[in-house]
Parts: C-alpha cells; structure tokens; sequence
C-alpha cells in the first residue's frame, strides 16, 4: 500500500512540475508576429552579410585545399593570414 502511495505522489509531482513547465513555456514563449520580425533581424536576411559569409567560406576552404595539397604543417608556417 506504502508502494503504491508512493507511486501515485510521484506521478502527481512529476506532472506538476511539467504542467508548470508548460505553463513557463507558453507565456515566454514569443507568439508568431514577434517570430517573423525576429526573423527579419536574422544576419541571413541581409545580403551584403551573406555575400561576406559565402566570401570567407570560399577563403576558409582555399586554404584547406592547399593545406591538403602539401605535406608540409602548414599551421607551423607564418605568417598565417596570408
């Protein structure tokens, strides 16, 4: 009987806590205006940002390629930048 008590205090706590997390959840939440103008703000929306990404990834697997070209530790090798 003990067991069983315990059990069912168990499951009572444990959903409590989860409806108070959903209950957390839903007021923090942000509703789907404020989800679209959040999206506008992304750094992908701007292009002048993208085209400086797309820039230093093409920089990024230049220098990988002829890293990969080499037998030489080219992270040994300065000046690194250039």
């Amino acid at each position: 009987m003990e067991t069983v008590r315990r059990v069912i205090i168990s499951t009572l706590t444990i959903g409590a806590f989860g409806g108070v997390g959903a209950v957390l959840w839903l007021l923090v939440a942000p509703n789907e205006q404020r989800r679209l103008e959040m999206r506008k703000n992304f750094p992908e929306a701007n292009p002048a940002v993208m085209a400086e990404v797309r820039k230093r990834n093409e920089l990024v697997l230049q220098a990988i390629k002829e890293a990969a070209e080499t037998n030489d530790n080219v992270s040994r090798k300065p000046p690194w930048g250039s």
